[in-house]
C-alpha cells in the first residue's frame, strides 16, 4: 500500500480531510456516470442517488440503479424491475497525531515554546531494507526558522546527513518522507507534494502552529496513513450488494444468471488491500478502478475552466445539466482514450453496455478495444 497520487494532488488545497474527501467521491461518481452516458441506450433506464429495497427491507442509497421502463419511459424505480447498481466508494489519506510526538510532548522539557526545546526527533525506517533515517526538527531562537537534519544510517552506521533550514509562518507546513522507491524528500512551506515524481509510501507533516515575536512557539506532527476506513467501506459495499441481490435473485451469491449485476467503483484504490479487495470480489459482480491520473487531470481541469470555486462545479446535476461541465469530464475521458474505469481482477479497461436477452434488459462490461 502507499499513498494515492490524489493525495499528491490534494494535500497542497489546504483543506480538511473530510472536506477535499467529499469533493474527491464527487469527482468518482462524476467519471462513472460519464462512462455511463456513453452508452445512450443504458442511460434511458438510469436513476440517480436512488434507495434500492434489500431483502432485509432496509433501503441502501446507492450512487446509480437501472430499471426497466413505466409506460411513460421513465424508470420503475421497483424492485421487480431492478436489473442493475453501481455504488462509489473511496477511503482518503487520513492524517493523525504521530505517536512519538505525543510522548515527546508530554515531557515536562518539552512543554515550553518549540524554539526553547532542544528540538523534536523521529526516525523513518522504510520497510524490507536494511537502512533508516534519523529525523530531527528544531526551531531555531530569534528566527521564524526551522532547521531539518537527516541522517541516513545503515546497518546502524552514518553514512550522509543533510540539513534543511526553511521560514516557516505560522500555519505553514514542512513535509517529510519518501516514495515507493526509498528516496527521502524534504518540502518546505511553499513547496508542494505533487511535484514529487513518484508514488508516496510515508508522509510526516510537521505543522507551524504558532508563532511568538519571531520564534517558533509551537508545532503540531501528524503522519499520514493509506485508508485505514477501507476495510468498513468494503464491508458497507459488499452488504448492501448481497442484500439486494436476495431481493432481487432470491439468493445471496453470486450467479450466472445476469437478471441484475452489483458494481462497486472506487477511487485511491492504493489504500485497498488485499483482505478488503477480496471482501468485494467475493460479494460484488464486479470491481472497478477509477486511475489516480484520470481524478487528479479532472480537478486540475475544473480549476483551469473555472477559478477559484471549481470545486462547487464537480456534481452529477451540474453533468447532466451544464454543458459545459458535461463537456470538460467528457475531455478527460477522451484524453485517456477512454480508458477511466478498469477491473480490479482482471487489470481490463471497461466500458458500460446495454443489452437485452430474453426480453429483459441488461447491462454489463465489455474490454475496451
Amino acid at each position: 500500500m502507499h499513498l494515492s497520487d490524489v493525495f499528491k494532488f490534494t494535500q497542497g488545497l489546504g483543506q480538511k480531510g473530510h472536506q477535499i474527501g467529499r469533493k474527491v467521491g464527487d469527482a468518482i461518481e462524476l467519471v462513472t456516470l460519464a462512462m455511463v452516458y456513453r452508452d445512450t441506450e443504458l442511460s434511458k433506464y438510469l436513476e440517480i442517488e436512488n434507495g434500492v429495497e434489500g431483502a432485509t427491507t432496509a433501503k441502501h442509497k446507492v450512487e446509480f440503479a437501472f430499471y426497466n421502463l413505466d409506460d411513460n419511459g421513465k424508470p420503475t424505480k421497483e424492485s421487480d424491475d431492478l436489473f442493475g447498481i453501481i455504488e462509489c466508494k473511496k477511503v482518503g489519506v487520513e492524517q493523525t497525531v504521530k505517536q512519538n510526538f505525543k510522548t515527546w510532548k508530554a515531557k515536562n522539557e518539552n512543554k515550553k515554546d518549540f524554539h526553547l526545546t532542544n528540538g523534536y526527533s523521529f526516525t523513518i525506517s522504510p520497510s524490507a531494507t536494511n537502512f533508516k533515517w534519523s529525523i530531527s526538527v528544531l526551531g531555531i531562537s530569534n528566527d521564524n526558522n526551522i532547521r531539518i537534519s537527516t541522517t541516513k544510517i545503515v546497518n546502524k552506521v552514518e553514512v550522509n546527513s543533510e540539513t534543511y533550514e526553511f521560514t516557516c509562518p505560522a500555519n505553514s507546513q514542512v513535509l517529510i518522507g519518501h516514495d515507493i522507491s526509498n528516496n527521502l524528500f524534504v518540502l518546505g512551506p511553499n513547496e508542494q507534494l505533487s511535484t514529487i515524481d513518484n508514488s508516496i509510501k510515508k508522509c510526516v507533516v510537521i505543522q507551524i502552529k504558532s508563532l511568538l515575536a519571531s520564534n517558533i512557539k509551537t508545532i503540531h506532527v501528524n503522519d499520514s496513513l493509506p485508508g485505514p476506513q477501507t476495510p468498513e467501506k468494503a464491508k458497507q459495499a459488499s452488504f448492501v450488494s448481497l442484500d439486494v441481490r436476495k431481493k432481487v435473485l432470491g439468493r445471496f451469491d453470486k450467479t450466472e444468471n445476469n437478471d441484475f449485476i452489483s458494481i462497486l467503483v472506487i477511487g485511491e484504490a492504493s489504500h485497498w488491500e488485499g483482505k478488503s479487495r477480496s471482501m468485494v470480489r467475493l460479494c460484488n459482480d464486479l470491481n472497478l478502478i477509477v486511475p489516480d491520473a484520470v481524478l487528479v487531470k479532472l480537478f486540475r481541469g475544473f480549476e483551469i475552466h473555472f477559478g477559484d470555486n471549481y470545486q462547487e462545479m464537480i456534481t452529477k446535476t451540474n453533468y447532466r445539466l451544464n454543458e459545459n461541465v458535461r463537456e470538460l469530464v467528457n475531455a478527460v475521458i477522451e484524453h485517456f482514450d477512454n480508458k477511466a474505469l478498469f477491473e480490479m481482477g482482471t487489470q481490463n479497461f471497461m466500458e458500460f453496455e446495454h443489452f437485452v436477452e430474453n426480453n429483459k434488459n441488461k447491462v454489463r462490461l465489455k474490454p475496451l478495444v
